[in-house]
């Protein structure tokens, strides 16, 4: 089960706004088996460039068959050369918010289309690239949840694990079926992939262009139910959502989130300036890559 205990408790606001200003920080200074052994692989100009090995959070479930990460429990990725350097560089990957996207298609052996892979997985790729081209420390700027003031904090990536989920109760079509407590509904969903989650982004952006109110956990719901009291007609779905008690809505969150493959992120960290003990999620951002001056 996953522990959500000790998450930061600050405002979105407030926390949005530090995390802006540290992102503003960086743009302006930069211009279980052990795995296999790193093997190498030969560029078009003849130098080896070493492979690793790296294990999937997923372990392959939720992808479908044909998909290249379909039951795949480990994946072959390349280290990071002077090319991903130039993407972890480009202004504009930044800007459009596809730095990851274009690093991770590129290191990876396999050819996949990052937006079809679960966030959790994509986390891996990002910490073993990380890893092995800047090191295992990763330092970071947060803000202290018991005085406001910011803090430095860090983390040894190495350290980090795999949560683990109930592979029991994942369906044959890579779904999790659920009872609502409130309602009694039976509720299939799926675990959504980075696309998706772009997708809801992008809905929810041009709600607010309209002068709409988004409807986040309406989108939410709209991508990752597959199927209620086994109708997976959009009208059923869609009128159900409409109509979803908040307990169930709640619960269905929760659930959700217990399914997820992920990198468990968490860290620990007392503040210098009030003594509070802080725990929380690791930020990773655009300056994952780079240290923070």
């Amino acid at each position: 089960m996953r522990n959500n205990e000790g998450r930061t408790q600050i405002s979105p606001e407030l926390l949005e706004q530090f995390m802006k200003q540290q992102e503003e920080k960086f743009t302006a200074n930069q211009s279980t088996a052990a795995p296999p052994p790193p093997t190498q692989q030969q560029t078009t100009s003849g130098y080896q460039v070493p492979t690793d090995f790296v294990e999937l959070p997923s372990k392959g479930l939720f992808y479908p068959p044909n998909h290249p990460w379909h039951m795949k429990e480990t994946v072959e990725v390349r280290y990071m050369t002077t090319r991903e350097e130039d993407i972890l560089s480009s202004e504009a990957y930044a800007k459009a918010g596809i730095m990851f996207d274009r690093l991770i298609e590129s290191v990876t052996v396999d050819n996949v289309d990052s937006k079809t892979l679960l966030p959790g997985d994509r986390n891996s790729i990002l910490i073993n690239a990380r890893k092995n081209s800047y090191g295992n420390i990763y330092e970071f700027a947060t803000m202290c949840e018991g005085c406001y003031q910011g803090i430095e904090a860090s983390v040894d990536l190495s350290t980090l694990k795999i949560v683990e989920i109930d592979v029991d109760k994942v369906t044959d079509n890579n779904t999790v079926c659920i009872a609502l407590p409130i309602s009694k509904a039976e509720v299939e969903f799926k675990i959504m992939t980075n696309g998706d989650i772009s997708e809801i982004n992008k809905a929810i952006e041009q709600q607010r262009k309209h002068g709409l109110q988004p409807n986040e956990t309406m989108e939410l719901h709209r991508r990752m139910i597959v199927s209620v009291n086994q109708d997976q007609s959009p009208a059923n779905i869609n009128g159900f959502i409409t109509s979803m008690l908040i307990k169930d809505s709640r619960y269905l969150k929760t659930q959700y989130s217990e399914f997820s493959p992920d990198v468990d992120f968490t860290y620990e960290k007392e503040c210098e300036h009030c003594g509070h003990e802080n725990k929380g999620g690791v930020p990773v951002g655009t300056n994952f890559f780079w240290s923070v001056e």
